[in-house]
């Protein structure tokens, strides 16, 4: 078990992760009753609150702490520390929220671009929750968050940047730009 587990920025954080996850989930249901073009934009952030809320606050309340993502990780050679937790977890929040929403407002393909890359970076997410649960034979916590909401999200990134003229090279790209920042961001985890 991870040590700081139960620490209390960690449970922080839960409370914030559970927040998030209502307030999104609340915001993406308006929108979709109102038929509003930012639902587009604010479906990244219900994927990602929905994750974290799996992770840190639904696993464990349903398959008990072996199953909360910090013990996961640890068990699989992350140590990941409170502070860890909540930088790499908050960060989204304030440089992705304003990013989506603002290119929506201006530019399609800007917003295109912008979508694209984080829903590549949350389906490198998914491949690896989805690779360590298979080659292990186990459960990740974080997994069904990572089937139902990050890939048809990325399949859709791409579908919409196809549809608003983007050609396979830049969507590729822009594609490995997302997959290498997310593997980046566990090797920078695991060597500090």
């Amino acid at each position: 078990m991870n040590p700081t587990f139960d620490a209390p920025l960690v449970l922080l954080m839960q409370n914030f992760f559970t927040i998030a996850f209502f307030v999104f989930s609340t915001i993406c249901i308006f929108l979709y009753q109102s038929k509003s073009k930012y639902l587009i934009a604010f479906l990244p952030l219900l994927a990602l609150s929905s994750h974290q809320f799996e992770e840190y606050v639904l696993s464990p309340l349903l398959l008990g702490d072996f199953y909360h993502f910090l013990n996961w990780a640890f068990r699989n050679g992350m140590d990941i520390s409170p502070v860890e937790v909540t930088l790499i977890n908050l960060i989204p929040y304030v440089i992705l929220l304003p990013a989506l929403i603002i290119s929506k407002a201006r530019s399609e393909r800007v917003f295109g671009i912008i979508f694209l890359f984080n829903n590549a970076l949350t389906m490198a997410n998914a491949s690896f929750h989805i690779g360590i649960s298979t080659a292990q034979n186990t459960f990740s916590p974080g997994m069904l968050s990572s089937l139902f909401f990050y890939i048809p999200l990325f399949v859709y990134a791409i579908l919409l940047n196809k549809d608003i003229g983007l050609s396979n090279r830049p969507i590729i790209a822009i594609s490995l730009y997302g997959f290498i920042g997310h593997y980046v961001l566990i090797w920078l985890i695991n060597i500090f």
